[in-house]
C-alpha cells in the first residue's frame, strides 16, 4: 500500500512554478503586474537571451519595507487580499501569491527595494529555495527583481523553451498588451540592450500610434459607453480596416489583459456583416464591470475569466459594437496613387495670382496685352449697367472722348468725330446697334436665369438623393456619382447583392418564409442539454421555415425546411445551430446566412450587364444610397475617391 507524502516546498513550489511559470514571457507578466499593483508610473523591462539569461523588472512603485521582504517568497503570500470574501471583489492584478515564490524556485532570483520615504533599499537573493536576510543596498524608490538563468534546475522544462527570437516575440507581445491596458504608466522594454518598446504614459491614442503607427489609429473609431452596468470603451477598426490575423486583437477587462470566448465572440459577430473571410477587425476594447460580476480566478496566468451572466455580456458588447459600425460606416476611400512613370519634374497648375478653381469656371477670361492680367467679364454686370442708358448718354460721351460709335451691319468700330451731319446721320444706325446689343444682353439673361432654374431643380433633386448626382455607367460594372467634389464608383453587383440579401433576411425575421416537406423525415438525435436548448426555440425554427416534432426525449424529427434553398444540408444546420448553445444567435445561423448569401448573389445584377439611367436610380434608391454597406461577403458596394486626389494624380497639387 503506497503512502501518502508530504512534499519538501522546494518540490511544491516548482508544481506551482509549472503553473505560474510558463515561459519568460509570464514571468515578465507577473513581475510587471505586481508593479502596477504597487502604483508604479514607470516601468523598465530588460531581457537577455529570450529571458532565459535575465529578465529585470524596475517600477518606481511604493517599493517594499525591510520587515516585508522575506514575506514575499514565502507560498500563498500576498498584500492583495486577507478574507476569502475578498476573492469575490478583486481589483487588482496579481492576488494569487505564489508568483514571487514559484518564479524563484525556478532561477536564481535578486528583490531589491526602497520603500516611499525609507532612508535605505534593501536586497535579498533566493537560490535553491533559500532566501537571504535583507542586505541594504543603494536603491531608488521602487522595486527591482532580476530573475536569472530561468529553468535552471528543471531541465524538463528548459528543454521545452522556444528558440530565443520566439520568446522575445512573445515577451514582446504581452508588454504591448500591458503598454496598451495601462496608457498612463510609462513603459519600457529593452530586449539584448536594445530598447524596442517604449511608452511615456500620453495615453491610450499615443500608445497605439507608438506600438502599431499612425495609420493605424487614422482608422479606428473612439468608443464610450455606458450600458447594463459595463462601460465599454477604447479604440476600434473602422468596418473596412482589417488585418490578416487575430494578433492585433486586445480586451483589457477591468484593468486586465484577457482573452475570453464570449467577449470576442460578440466583437467578431457584430464586424461579421462587414468581414471577407480569412479577414478580422482590429481592437482596443476596455471592459468594466463590478468585480462582483467576474471571477477572474479560473486560470493560473489570470489570462482568462468567467462571467456570471454569458448571455448579457454578450449582448451588451454586440449591440455596442454594431451600434457604433453602423453609425460611423462611410465607403473606402482611395487614399494614394502613384504613377512611376510620370516624371517627378512636372508641374501642373494655375500660375501665382490666378484662383485655382480646376481649370473650370463660368466667368469669361480676357488677356489684358497692357498689363499681362485678366480681365473677367461678368454678364450680370454688363446686363446691369447698360440698363437706362440713352443715346444722347451716348453721344455726349462720345463728343467729350472725341471719338463715336459707327455701326456697320452688326459690328461696331471707332471713328474720328465729323460734323453734326455726319453725326445725324449716323444716329439710326447706332439705335440699331444698342437695340442688337440690348437683346443680346437680354437674352444672356434669360439663359442665365434659365440655368439658375435648372441647376436649383438639381439641387432639390439631390436633397432628395442624399446630395448625389449621377454621372452614369462605366466598364458595364460601375456606377458613378458624384457629391461635394469627390467621385463615388459603385459596384452594381455588389450593391443589388446587398440589396436582395436584406430582402431575403426581412422574410426569415418576419416569419415570411414557404416551406417545403422532406420525402423521409430527417431524425435528430441530441443528449438532454441540447434538448432542453431547442425546446426553447422551437418556435424561433417554425418561424424560419422548419416544422420540428420531438419524437422522445433525445429525438426529433424534422419535417419541412425554407423553401427558399435547393440541396439543404439539415444535418449542417442543425450542427451549426448546436455548436455553442451560450452565444449562438440562432435568429441567423451561419448555415442560413452563406445560403442566403449565396442565393442573392446568384440573383443579383452581373457585372457586364448595361443599366438604363431608370435601372440606376432604382437600385439607388433601393438601397437608399446608403454607400457604407457590404455585400454578404464582406465586399465594399462602393469606394471614394476625393478631389484632393485626383489633383494630386495631375499634379495639380502636391
Amino acid at each position: 500500500m503506497p503512502f501518502i507524502n508530504i512534499l519538501d516546498k522546494k518540490v511544491y513550489n516548482r508544481i506551482a512554478a509549472g503553473e505560474v511559470v510558463e515561459r519568460p514571457f509570464s514571468v515578465v507578466k507577473e513581475l510587471v503586474e505586481n508593479s502596477l499593483d504597487a502604483g508604479a508610473t514607470k516601468i523598465e523591462v530588460d531581457v537577455y537571451n529570450g529571458g532565459k539569461d535575465l529578465i529585470q523588472v524596475k517600477d518606481n512603485g511604493c517599493g517594499i519595507e525591510k520587515s516585508e521582504m522575506k514575506k514575499a517568497f514565502m507560498p500563498h503570500a500576498t498584500s492583495k487580499i486577507k478574507e476569502a470574501e475578498d476573492l469575490e471583489n478583486i481589483s487588482t492584478l496579481g492576488f494569487r501569491g505564489e508568483a514571487i515564490p514559484s518564479i524563484a524556485a525556478v532561477s536564481n532570483m535578486i528583490l531589491t527595494s526602497k520603500a516611499k520615504g525609507a532612508a535605505d533599499g534593501y536586497s535579498v537573493k533566493a537560490r535553491e529555495g533559500e532566501v537571504s536576510d535583507p542586505e541594504i543596498f543603494a536603491s531608488d524608490e521602487g522595486t527591482c527583481v532580476s530573475v536569472e538563468s530561468l529553468f535552471y534546475n528543471t531541465p524538463a522544462r528548459a528543454k521545452f523553451l522556444k528558440p530565443e527570437k520566439t520568446e522575445e516575440a512573445d515577451i514582446q507581445n504581452i508588454m504591448t498588451r500591458l503598454i496598451l491596458a495601462k496608457p498612463e504608466v510609462a513603459f519600457t522594454l529593452n530586449i539584448d540592450g536594445k530598447t524596442v518598446l517604449q511608452s511615456f504614459g500620453g495615453g491610450l491614442s499615443e500608445n497605439a500610434i507608438e506600438i502599431y503607427g499612425y495609420e493605424t489609429v487614422k482608422n479606428c473609431i473612439s468608443v464610450d459607453t455606458v450600458k447594463n452596468g459595463m462601460r465599454i470603451f477604447g479604440l476600434i477598426g473602422k468596418a473596412d480596416y482589417t488585418k490578416p490575423n487575430r494578433t492585433y486583437q486586445t480586451v483589457i477587462l477591468n484593468g486586465r489583459y484577457v482573452v475570453n470566448n464570449t467577449v470576442q465572440t460578440a466583437i467578431h459577430n457584430a464586424y461579421a456583416p462587414f468581414l471577407m473571410k480569412r479577414r478580422y477587425p482590429f481592437y482596443v476594447l476596455f471592459i468594466e464591470v463590478d468585480p462582483e460580476f467576474v471571477d477572474v480566478n479560473v486560470h493560473p496566468n489570470k489570462t482568462d475569466v468567467r462571467f456570471v451572466d454569458n448571455q448579457v455580456v454578450y449582448g451588451t458588447i454586440y449591440s455596442v459594437i454594431n451600434k457604433y459600425l453602423n453609425d460611423i460606416s462611410e465607403p473606402p476611400t482611395v487614399e494614394k496613387f502613384a504613377d512611376k512613370n510620370i516624371s517627378s519634374g512636372l508641374s501642373f497648375g494655375e500660375k501665382d495670382g490666378e484662383k485655382q478653381n480646376g481649370g473650370f469656371g463660368n466667368d469669361k477670361k480676357e488677356r489684358d496685352p497692357a498689363s499681362g492680367t485678366s480681365r473677367r467679364y461678368d454678364y450680370a454686370d454688363l446686363a446691369e449697367k447698360a440698363r437706362g442708358i440713352t443715346l444722347s448718354d451716348v453721344k455726349k460721351s462720345s463728343e467729350k472722348s472725341g471719338f463715336s460709335l459707327f455701326g456697320e451691319g452688326s459690328d461696331s468700330v471707332f471713328v474720328l468725330n465729323s460734323d453734326d451731319d455726319e453725326r445725324e446721320k449716323n444716329d439710326k444706325e447706332i439705335e440699331d446697334v444698342f437695340a442688337e446689343n440690348k437683346k443680346y444682353i437680354e437674352e444672356l439673361e434669360r439663359k442665365k436665369a434659365a440655368e439658375e432654374e435648372a441647376k436649383k431643380a438639381k439641387q432639390e433633386e439631390m436633397k432628395v438623393n442624399g446630395g448625389y448626382r449621377i454621372v452614369g455607367q462605366v466598364l458595364t460594372t460601375y456606377i458613378i456619382l458624384e457629391r461635394d467634389g469627390d467621385i463615388y464608383l459603385i459596384d452594381q453587383h455588389a450593391a443589388h447583392e446587398r440589396l436582395l440579401f436584406n430582402r431575403f433576411m426581412k422574410d426569415f425575421k418576419e416569419g415570411g418564409v414557404a416551406k417545403q416537406s422532406t420525402l423521409i423525415p430527417f431524425d435528430l438525435r441530441v443528449n438532454e442539454t441540447e434538448a432542453r436548448f431547442l425546446n426553447t426555440k422551437i418556435q424561433t425554427l417554425e418561424k424560419m421555415g422548419f416544422e420540428i416534432e420531438q419524437d422522445d426525449d433525445n429525438l426529433y424529427k424534422v419535417y419541412s425546411i425554407p423553401y427558399l434553398f435547393e440541396n439543404f444540408d439539415v444535418k449542417e444546420f442543425f450542427d451549426d445551430v448546436l455548436s455553442d448553445l451560450g452565444l449562438k444567435k440562432l435568429d441567423v445561423p451561419d448555415a442560413i446566412y452563406d445560403r442566403l448569401a449565396q442565393k442573392a448573389c446568384k440573383a443579383a445584377i452581373k457585372s457586364g450587364k448595361i443599366l438604363s439611367e431608370g435601372e440606376i436610380e432604382s437600385l439607388l434608391k433601393d438601397i437608399n444610397y446608403d454607400l457604407s454597406l457590404k455585400c454578404p461577403h464582406g465586399r465594399p458596394i462602393s469606394v471614394k475617391i476625393t478631389r484632393t486626389e485626383i489633383d494630386k494624380w495631375f499634379k495639380r497639387i502636391v
